[in-house]
């Protein structure tokens, strides 16, 4: 049973901008099945509570009930179960003494960097710690999850309701059903209450990525995301710090939630943790999309996906150098150059001629001017594309946005196109009909329309050079995944070139 726990109204907070019939309405709406009202110093009458259902035309079935919010020497604290208004400011002991068959939440407890010792979050005269809140930042609430983790007390969320944006965005979830005040009490005390929330964690090498969703869908779909990034290895960590600083810089021109083209906001930086927390990005990866997509909208997320990359490279940015690219495309000419040796690849021959090929032509860019290069995405494929929209069944809400910028790289533009053009053929191998659908010309046509200057005489020599350059690292890879001598492998040597 999922109940809002920490809501204000105008009717008697000052501090709230919202009336009561519209919060109990939106809470609806949210899919819970109740509110608890908590104003401050102020318990609602029963009349009053009847008063406001019959106003708010919300059936019987829905759960309205009343609580407060009070001050004491500890902070902010949440009562459920009081038989009057609490006016004055109260030590939590007198607190307990005056009401010993209540329940007492510890409110926003994280707020403003705050960290709570563990004796106080085990403090006998509480019964819960509310460590969700949208009174404190997406780094206060994952401090919250991790302690609440770390030391198993017993946690709620709260969303803290004082205006539209807050209603009934960060419930609780009861485990067994509750009809009034006094089973609110009792389960609260009893423990059998949590946050409402999804984490998905997911372990790679040196690195853990968990994904936090917090609260409910409602009607919109608008949930909070999180990306939580926990690095390990010293070297890891300071390529993640890069590719940080390259988000931010590509999000501060105008990449941000207010365009069309996008990149995750970046939360949060701590050196001291080797702990990242960005923006997770509301939607699915184009890869997903295209394959469950059968009308034309498909080309549409095509087409916005080569204007997005069209922008980056228009912002021409440069935040590593080209002696850096140069020393990363030659170590990596050298490992896929070890990987077909010492495998004694039966395509060895073929690739070596290609590997030397690209590498040829690479060194006389690198040996050319430094106008034509700029910040490169250097992984941009349809996985790392996150096609979405701000409001469900609202077409004008689409939004493209692009994450991971671990690899990327000062090259020509053309890199990352022929790199793009690369891949998609590559993830959608087994799929013609897609391939038939998305092709190279309407890709290619779409990055013209959005680049800000005429493309270069070469343009479509180098991104064939560099769909070269991107196969090879394909080809690499299948090697590496067992997949070397695979119908996979053989439909892509076939399609190097090296004329």
């Amino acid at each position: 049973m999922l109940l809002e726990l920490h809501s204000h109204t105008s009717k008697h907070s000052s501090c709230s901008t919202i009336d009561p019939i519209t919060i109990v309405k939106q809470t609806v709406l949210k899919g819970l099945q109740g509110i608890i009202i908590t104003e401050h110093n102020y318990l609602w009458s029963d009349e009053e509570l009847n008063e406001l259902r019959k106003k708010a035309e919300i059936s019987e079935n829905f759960l309205i009930l009343s609580a407060q919010e009070v001050q004491t020497d500890m902070g902010h604290i949440l009562i459920y179960g009081a038989d009057k208004s609490i006016t004055d400011k109260i030590s939590l002991s007198s607190l307990r003494e005056q009401y010993p068959d209540a329940a007492v939440i510890w409110a926003h407890p994280f707020r403003n960097g705050f960290i709570p010792e563990k004796g106080k979050l085990f403090n006998p005269l509480l019964d819960a710690i509310e460590i969700f809140s949208s009174n404190q930042t997406h780094k206060e609430n994952y401090l919250g999850l991790k302690l609440w983790h770390e030391y198993k007390f017993t946690a709620t969320s709260g969303s803290d309701t004082h205006d539209n944006e807050r209603i009934a965005i960060l419930p609780s979830q009861f485990d067994h059903p509750v009809n009034n005040i006094n089973d609110v009490v009792t389960e609260l005390r009893a423990g059998r209450v949590r946050p409402f929330f999804k984490e998905i964690p997911r372990s790679g090498s040196h690195l853990i990525v968990t994904e936090v969703t917090f609260g409910t869908k409602g009607e919109d779909e608008e949930r909070n995301r999180i990306i939580i990034k926990k690095i390990s290895n010293t070297a890891k960590w300071e390529k993640e710090k890069l590719s940080v600083d390259i988000n931010k810089a590509i999000y501060e021109k105008g990449f941000n939630s207010t365009s069309k083209y996008r990149v995750p906001q970046i939360i949060d930086i701590s050196p001291k943790e080797n702990l990242v927390i960005e923006e997770g990005q509301r939607g699915k990866n184009l890869f997903e999309v295209l394959l469950n997509t059968k009308s034309d909208a498909g080309l549409e997320y095509f087409k916005l996906t080569a204007k997005w990359l069209a922008r980056l490279h228009n912002a021409k940015l440069k935040l590593t150098t080209k002696e850096d690219s140069a020393k990363r495309e030659m170590k990596r000419f050298e490992s896929y150059k070890n990987v077909f040796i010492s495998t004694n690849s039966p395509f060895k021959k073929k690739a070596l001629e290609a590997i030397e090929f690209v590498k040829i032509g690479e060194n006389a860019l690198f040996a050319g001017p430094d106008a034509g290069f700029v910040q490169c995405h250097g992984d941009f494929h349809p996985k790392n594309i996150i096609i979405g929209f701000d409001k469900t069944h609202d077409p004008s809400t689409l939004f493209v946005s692009v994450i991971d910028f671990n690899n990327s790289i000062v090259m020509p533009p053309e890199f990352d196109v022929g790199y793009f053009l690369a891949q998609f053929k590559a993830q959608f191998d087994n799929y013609p009909k897609i391939q038939e659908k998305y092709k190279d010309s309407t890709f290619l046509k779409a990055y013209q329309e959005e680049s800000s200057a005429a493309l270069k005489s070469g343009f479509k020599a180098q991104v064939e050079l560099f769909k070269l350059r991107a196969q090879l690292s394909i080809a690499s890879f299948y090697i590496k995944v067992g997949k070397g001598e695979s119908f996979e492998m053989d439909e892509l040597i076939s399609k190097i070139k090296t004329t």
